[in-house]
């Protein structure tokens, strides 16, 4: 599956008879479905993750956004699956295809669960033509937002040449340490080329593997 073509689970149903209830808390019916179909318009839900942490003017439907993120209605936030890794192959052909092109380095982080499912998909720093100032707390910063198991993390080279050098190196090994001690192993690192992509997983220089468990 393309690491950007994504699928949802069914949770659409759930958050919109969620939503229906809390209005049905203090609303008649009438008033409740007129609610609930207004505040569906305006927080969409397949936007789910990116809106249930925002802060609204209308204090009713701040209340409802409160609601939701204490877990009062939802139990567990609906989860957005962008994909499955299967391999490392599979990633490093799809990324070469999605950075084809980008004029600036870009660093790239992928949130995945116990089963290898892509739950996040974050470009973590874009930097100037030949250099992207990155630290390792960014990383698992933006990691840890979201119910992540492991990680994997992937930037290019603008130049073409997708060998990673002794900066790339070193960063891989400063990740793999630091998500040891989080209990978020790094799965494999990626640099990117023009054509061609380099796995550290691949070439042996991480001891890993992408199997669902």
């Amino acid at each position: 599956m393309s690491l950007l073509t994504g699928r949802t689970d069914d949770h659409g149903t759930q958050i919109h008879e969620l939503i229906q209830t809390y209005f049905g808390g203090f609303l008649d019916p009438t008033a409740a479905n007129a609610a609930t179909l207004a505040f569906e318009d305006s927080y969409p839900a397949t936007q789910v993750m990116a809106w249930s942490q925002q802060p609204d003017a209308n204090p009713l439907w701040n209340s409802l956004l409160t609601a939701l993120r204490c877990g009062r209605l939802l139990q567990q936030q609906p989860r957005v699956v962008l994909g499955q890794v299967y391999g490392s192959q599979q990633i490093g052909e799809e990324l070469c295809h999605d950075f084809a092109g980008l004029p600036q380095e870009q660093l790239l982080l992928l949130c995945l669960d116990t089963k290898n499912q892509i739950l996040k998909r974050q470009v973590v720093f874009q930097g100037t033509l030949n250099a992207c100032p990155v630290h390792p707390r960014e990383i698992f910063q933006a990691a840890l937002l979201t119910n992540t198991a492991r990680v994997v993390i992937a930037h290019n080279h603008p130049s073409g040449d997708c060998e990673p050098s002794r900066k790339d190196i070193e960063f891989t090994e400063r990740l793999v340490a630091g998500g040891t001690l989080l209990g978020l192993p790094l799965l494999d690192s990626f640099v990117i080329g023009e054509s061609d992509y380099f796995s550290f997983a691949e070439q042996g220089l991480l001891n890993c593997n992408t199997d669902s468990k």
